[in-house]
C-alpha cells in the first residue's frame, strides 16, 4: 500500500532505458588511449567502424580500414523490452500487470548482462585470433560507460518495483462489484 503513491516509478524507468541507448555504452581503450566510443543506438542497429592503421613516419601512407558490425543480439533485446514496457504502461489495462511488466523489465536486465559479457568476450577473441586486425601484442581495455549502466539500472528499478508491486497487490483482496437482483 506505501508503494501507490510512486506508481510514476515504472514508466519513468523505461523512458530513462530508452533515452539511455542513446548515450554511450561502451569505451575502447588501447593503452591508455582512446580508439572508439559506441552508443547503445550503434549497438542496436548495427555500426560501422573506421580504423586508421598509422604505419610509422609522417612521410608514409595512412591505412584506413572499414569494419562494419552487425546488430548485437542483446541489446536489441533489450532496446525492444525497453519499448515493450512503455507500451504496457501506456495502456491502461495492462498497466497494472506488475508480473509481466517485472517479467519484460527482468529481461532487458538479463540482456545488457548477457550484452557485456558477449562483447567481452568478443574483443578477447578478436585480439587472440591469429588473422585478426586486433593480433597485436597491445593492451586493450573495454569498458562499460554511463549510458550502459543507466539503462542497465533501470530495468533493475523497473523489475524490482513490478515485483514489490505485484507482492502488494496479491496481499490486496480482490474485491468484487456487488450486482444487483431484482427477482423476487
Amino acid at each position: 500500500m506505501a508503494y501507490k503513491q510512486f506508481t510514476f516509478l515504472s514508466p519513468v524507468t523505461f523512458i530513462i532505458a530508452l533515452a539511455g541507448f542513446f548515450l554511450t555504452f561502451t569505451e575502447i581503450n588501447c593503452n591508455g588511449q582512446q580508439l572508439d566510443t559506441i552508443k547503445g543506438i550503434e549497438l542496436v542497429t548495427g555500426y560501422e567502424q573506421e580504423l586508421d592503421f598509422n604505419l610509422g613516419d609522417d612521410n608514409s601512407a595512412e591505412e584506413k580500414k572499414v569494419e562494419k558490425y552487425d546488430p548485437n543480439i542483446f541489446a536489441l533485446n533489450a532496446f525492444i523490452a525497453a519499448i515493450i514496457g512503455l507500451v504496457l504502461m501506456a495502456v491502461k489495462k495492462l498497466r497494472t500487470n506488475y508480473k509481466l511488466v517485472a517479467v519484460i523489465a527482468l529481461i532487458g536486465f538479463v540482456c545488457l548482462i548477457a550484452m557485456m559479457v558477449d562483447l567481452k568476450t568478443k574483443i578477447a577473441d578478436a585480439q587472440n585470433k591469429q588473422d585478426s586486425t586486433l593480433n597485436i601484442d597491445l593492451n586493450i581495455d573495454f569498458k562499460m560507460k554511463f549510458g550502459f549502466w543507466l539503462v542497465t539500472a533501470s530495468f533493475f528499478i523497473a523489475a524490482v518495483w513490478n515485483i514489490l508491486m505485484a507482492r502488494d497487490k496479491s496481499k490486496q483482496p480482490e474485491i468484487i462489484p456487488e450486482t444487483f437482483d431484482d427477482t423476487p
